[in-house]
């Protein structure tokens, strides 16, 4: 009798039916780092079961996490398995015979996640065959090889040269604001964290070079930027044409394509990151360096000759053209950042000065970066600045501003039945970045006090991103059991391939019903977090963006391997 209950145990246990209300990092879990998942069934204890043998290596007690989540309206229990530091492949199972989806506990469990994310930059590449070689069956022959127009709107007449740089996420244009806070998070992980980033075998034209991939795939975009300034050191704002283009591969969109008026906003964008890049790229190609400073300072020449937003009121379409537009009535973040990188990259005093007398014009840092706003990018240059003529002052107000912006992050992550940090009425357009870069401020929050609240709760976010979420959805393209499948991405949806592109991060649900699909399917009371669908006509909910990207390189590749930062924290 015993032998037979002992063997209906072991089959009841080694079976496994995934149930859609267990919900886990569907990338899996770092053996010496909090493992957790979470359900909303009935249920009191939990198993974790090896996958090949059915053997359970832990058991637990679930542990309400919230009643009645208004984000979500699920009652969520919350299965903590920390303690199991095994490497393998398992799966969680509920007492109720409930079961999650596989996934692996390792060293190495966000690798494959960091290299997609990176490489998916290869794969907006404009202006160049992606060929087999490196794209493998997402090849396809160059795109938008045409010159590009002068919008009447610039002012000027004729054509430039305009091919490189990235898609900037779904559609074909480019944009100049969008790039900036873009290569400003991959140069910025590269530059603090570069033991985390030095890999040079990610399988693109330039890998093999001795210089880091990411790198290389940063430089891709800065040389297309090099093209986008005037002689005056303005910036123009986009190259697009005059509407979306159609759901068809880049190489068939031949409609002709306009470069629009030159921005404030995208001139400062423009300033700061060249000026980071001129001293991360000067120990590998010092000539290019030298280029980047000196764009960098001609558009700081360009903003201080124009001391005002520009153009007045900022960047907005003209009559007859229907593309994004990026709209930033604010540029004083913008010219704070571009001072910064300057002084960081100079030590002129004239940087400096400006940074000084404009980072506290209004709250320090009360938000996260997003295109928009990259104060918060500003901030932590000078918070972590090797230049020795930095005020004590200045950085311990930066410091305390930056740690209470933490310490209000976790205070939401404890009110969110995921433990994720944006609030209810938060889930818009692209809210998966704003996880994301609230998980880079806590990822410095920790690396400036050693508070291991912020680094979990930083983790606390990837695991969101990658399928701990009440739509039970891994939002990255090519990783875990339930990925995104059907992006709003033109490729994607025109290559004939059945899988889209891996890599690409979708926007996440959008409360705010932005598109017919999401609004023929919700309403106002719909749970905020669950106004997504995977569909490409979601561009909503479901579209990718290169700075959204951007944000989940930083975070997965910080947390994919060791490293120390690059700073001795001694102010």
């Amino acid at each position: 009798m015993n032998t037979l209950k002992s063997f209906l145990i072991l089959n009841l246990f080694s079976f496994q039916i995934f149930a859609a209300n267990v919900f886990i990092n569907q990338a899996g879990y770092l053996p010496n780092l909090p493992k957790y998942f979470y359900y909303s069934g009935q249920a009191d204890s939990f198993y974790i079961i090896e996958k090949s043998t059915g053997t359970i290596y832990y058991s637990g007690t679930l542990v309400l996490s919230v009643k009645n989540d208004p984000a979500t309206a699920l009652t969520l229990y919350k299965g903590d398995f920390s303690d199991l530091e095994r490497e393998g492949i398992y799966f969680v199972k509920l007492d109720n015979g409930d079961s999650s989806f596989s996934f692996e506990i390792s060293s190495d469990v966000f690798r494959s996640a960091m290299e997609k994310s990176l490489k998916e930059f290869y794969y907006q590449r404009c202006g160049i065959a992606l060929t087999p070689e490196y794209a493998g069956e997402y090849n396809h022959p160059a795109c938008h090889l045409s010159d590009a127009v002068l919008h009447s709107s610039t002012g000027e007449s004729g054509f430039i040269e305009n091919t490189g740089g990235w898609h900037d996420a779904g559609d074909y244009g480019k944009y100049v604001i969008n790039a900036g806070i873009t290569v400003g998070t991959l140069l910025m992980a590269y530059e603090y964290f570069p033991e985390k980033f030095d890999s040079d075998n990610l399988n693109i034209p330039e890998s093999g070079n001795g210089i880091p991939d990411i790198l290389d795939e940063v430089r891709f975009e800065l040389e297309w930027l090099f093209k986008m300034q005037r002689a005056d050191g303005g910036v123009y704002f986009k190259l697009t044409g005059k509407f979306f283009e159609p759901f068809i591969m880049p190489q068939e969109d031949k409609e002709e394509r306009y470069i629009y008026q030159v921005s404030s906003p995208g001139t400062g964008n423009f300033a700061a990151i060249m000026a980071r890049a001129s001293r991360i790229f000067s120990i590998y190609d010092s000539s290019f360096a030298k280029t980047c400073l000196e764009a960098s300072i001609l558009a700081w020449k360009f903003l201080s000759e124009h001391p005002h937003i520009f153009p007045q009121g900022g960047f907005r379409n003209p009559i007859g053209t229907n593309t994004g537009y990026y709209y930033d009535y604010d540029d004083s973040d913008e010219r704070l950042w571009a001072a910064v990188e300057l002084f960081e990259s100079t030590a002129k005093t004239e940087f400096h000065n400006y940074f000084i007398d404009h980072y506290n014009d209004a709250a320090i840092l009360d938000s996260t970066m997003w295109w928009r706003n990259v104060k918060a990018l500003a901030q932590i240059t000078y918070l972590f600045s090797k230049q020795s003529s930095v005020l004590q002052e200045v950085t311990d107000n930066i410091s305390i501003s930056l740690l209470d912006y933490c310490n209000s992050l976790k205070e939401r992550s404890n009110r969110n039945g995921f433990g994720i940090t944006i609030n209810p009425g938060e889930y818009v357009w692209g809210c998966n970045s704003e996880v994301l870069n609230n998980a880079i401020l806590l990822i410095f929050g920790f690396e400036r006090s050693g508070n291991s609240d912020f680094y979990n709760k930083a983790l606390t976010q990837l695991n969101y991103i990658l399928g701990a979420n009440a739509l039970n959805k891994c939002f990255v393209t090519g990783v875990g059991s339930e990925p995104v499948m059907n992006p709003h991405h033109r490729p994607s949806g025109a290559d004939k391939v059945a899988d889209p592109v891996p890599g690409i991060i979708a926007g996440g649900p959008n409360q705010n019903l932005q598109d017919a699909l999401l609004d023929s399917l919700f309403n106002n009371s719909t749970p905020p977090a669950l106004c997504y669908v995977d569909h490409v006509n979601s561009y909503a909910s479901n579209e990718n963006a290169i700075n959204w990207n951007a944000a989940l390189v930083f975070v997965v590749g910080y947390f994919n391997s060791e490293g120390k930062m690059n700073f001795e924290n001694d102010k």
